[in-house]
């Protein structure tokens, strides 16, 4: 057996993507069905009987499986320093803040972007690929409510940043990040085309076409973090501020009358929220870039 584990781990280390991508494919997708039969099981055992319940904890343990467990696993086949190759470093705080405080700023324009994605229009001869996508994402935008807006405190809050905020941004983090662009970095040797290429991916694996740009910016910008940061957990911290404020939002303040509705915000009323959201989020992320830049000067000069 372990002549077979160190045969396996020889083949990655001639750095053939194509190979490493069949296993990137493979390993999410088995750990996804053996933690949601685990789950179905659990929930058989001790009756659970209430639907959303068995819903949420559906997705926590295949997103646990599908994200979390393989990109350690994968870490395991590609690279002999987990953490190494997972940049499970520790953050510097200034831009762990930075990049927390970016999310929540940076809401107007993830709307006023998502609105306009959300008017694309298909050609005609493409009518029912437009209706079948829009079916989708009503069915899930109703689902996620139902999910974000169900239970109290425990069963509602808690569980729901457990669920929502914190498995996804871990996992997710250090599968597309910690695992797919730095794979793909290495392999064709340009930061900036695993960027790309993996924030593509990160937004085409959620299957909603109708939030693909937004996501698909956002991925991209949690990629440059790791980039500038060289550090895993500052895209793990922006992307849990981004998910949990949603959730937050969701328990506390949907129902209520909240001046400011965050679904809204940035495409209807006062431009000045969406104005005012591009130009501080630009300054932001360029006070980061010259901040971090200047830090790796500052150590290359030090060697």
């Amino acid at each position: 057996m372990n002549y077979r584990m160190k045969y396996i781990k020889a083949l990655f280390e001639k750095d053939s993507l194509w190979i490493k991508s069949i296993f990137i494919i493979i390993i999410p997708l088995v750990f996804s069905l053996l933690f949601a039969g685990i789950a179905s099981a659990a929930l058989a055992v001790f009756h659970v009987a209430d639907e959303t319940l068995k819903l949420k904890l559906m997705q926590l343990f295949s997103a646990t499986g599908m994200f979390l467990s393989a990109s350690f696993v994968l870490a395991y086949l590609f690279s002999s320093h987990i953490r190494q190759f997972l940049l499970l470093r520790k953050p510097d705080i200034g831009i762990l803040i930075l990049a927390v405080l970016s999310m929540l700023v940076v809401i107007p324009t993830i709307n006023f972007i998502g609105n306009l994605n959300n008017q694309v229009v298909f050609p005609e001869s493409l009518r029912l690929v437009e209706e079948f996508f829009r079916m989708y994402e009503e069915t899930l935008a109703g689902l996620t409510e139902q999910l974000l807006t169900s239970g109290d405190v425990f069963s509602g809050l808690a569980l729901n940043l457990l669920v929502m905020a914190i498995v996804p941004a871990l996992g997710e983090e250090l599968l597309f990040r910690g695992v797919i662009q730095n794979s793909i970095a290495k392999n064709l040797n340009s930061k900036i085309w695993a960027v790309w290429i993996t924030a593509f991916l990160f937004s085409a694996i959620h299957f909603q076409f109708y939030g693909f740009i937004p996501r698909l910016l956002l991925g991209a910008y949690f990629g440059y973090l790791l980039i500038w940061s060289r550090s895993i957990w500052v895209p793990i911290a922006a992307h849990f501020a981004h998910n949990a404020i949603i959730v937050l939002f969701y328990f506390f303040l949907k129902e209520k009358e909240f001046p400011i509705d965050l679904e809204t915000v940035g495409m209807a009323g006062s431009p000045l929220w969406l104005i005012g959201s591009v130009l501080f989020f630009a300054a932001l992320v360029v006070w980061i870039e010259k901040r971090e830049s200047a830090k790796a000067r500052k150590r290359e000069g030090t060697k």
